[in-house]
Order: C-alpha cells, then sequence, then structure tokens
C-alpha cells in the first residue's frame, strides 16, 4: 500500500459563502424588515380617498354617534373603517381613531341607519362595543 499524500498547506480553502449567508441576503432581510415595521405609516395610500358629494335636504336629518370599537391596532385600522363606512349612502363623515378605540360617524338618517353603519364596522374584523348618539 502506498502512503497518502499529505497536502503541505495547512491554509484553509477559500469557499464562497452560500446566499443565505452572505451580507447581500443581510441586506435584504433588513430593508424587508424596515417596511414592514413602517407600514401603519404609509397604509392610508391603500385606501382611496372617497370623496363624493353629499346633498342634506334637512339638516334635522343629520344624527352624529360615536361607535366604541375593539380590536384596532394601528392607524392602518382607522383607515380600514373609514373607508367601508364611508362606501354607505348619506355618511357626511367618519373619523376612526384607534389611539382612542372609537369611531365618530355623521350622517343623514333618511338614507342611513345606525345599524347599517355598526353592520359596516363589524364587516371589517373589529366589533362594536357600544354607540352613544350625540
Amino acid at each position: 500500500m502506498k502512503p497518502k499524500k499529505q497536502i503541505d498547506c495547512n491554509c484553509e480553502t477559500e469557499e464562497k459563502p452560500k446566499f443565505i449567508q452572505s451580507k447581500m441576503f443581510l441586506g435584504i432581510v433588513t430593508a424587508f424588515a424596515i417596511v414592514m415595521l413602517a407600514f401603519p405609516y404609509y397604509s392610508s395610500i391603500f385606501y382611496p380617498k372617497t370623496e363624493k358629494q353629499i346633498i342634506v335636504v334637512d339638516k334635522s336629518n343629520i344624527q352624529k354617534v360615536e361607535f366604541t370599537i375593539s380590536g384596532m391596532t394601528c392607524a392602518s385600522c382607522g383607515e380600514h373603517v373609514n373607508h367601508e363606512v364611508n362606501k354607505l349612502t348619506g355618511i357626511i363623515s367618519s373619523n376612526a381613531s384607534y389611539e382612542n378605540g372609537n369611531a365618530i360617524v355623521e350622517f343623514d338618517n333618511s338614507k342611513t341607519n345606525i345599524s347599517e353603519i355598526e353592520k359596516a364596522i363589524n364587516s371589517t374584523g373589529y366589533s362594536v362595543t357600544d354607540k352613544k348618539e350625540n
């Protein structure tokens, strides 16, 4: 039997690291994480502004109700609620706030009613826990 040849040099061979272990991959993952963490600040661009002309026939029909909503966790949640409520006819203004956990809706009660607004809010996945007429 012949003896095995030994390598004279004890240096490590340079191997190119796999992509998942590279600095490029780390940079991409870091950038993606930053974009996702900032989502609540720019999420409103995904909800188009619903500009509509509102004709109020009788000012005595205007009603304002404050809905207490549970389940909202960010500004995007409030935008989602506003977007759904503004789809209804007769909505004059809708201001949902996740900080306060509520939505204040002003509407013409001859064109829509409180139960329709509550149904629209509940359809977003958040739930109305209380309502107060102002």
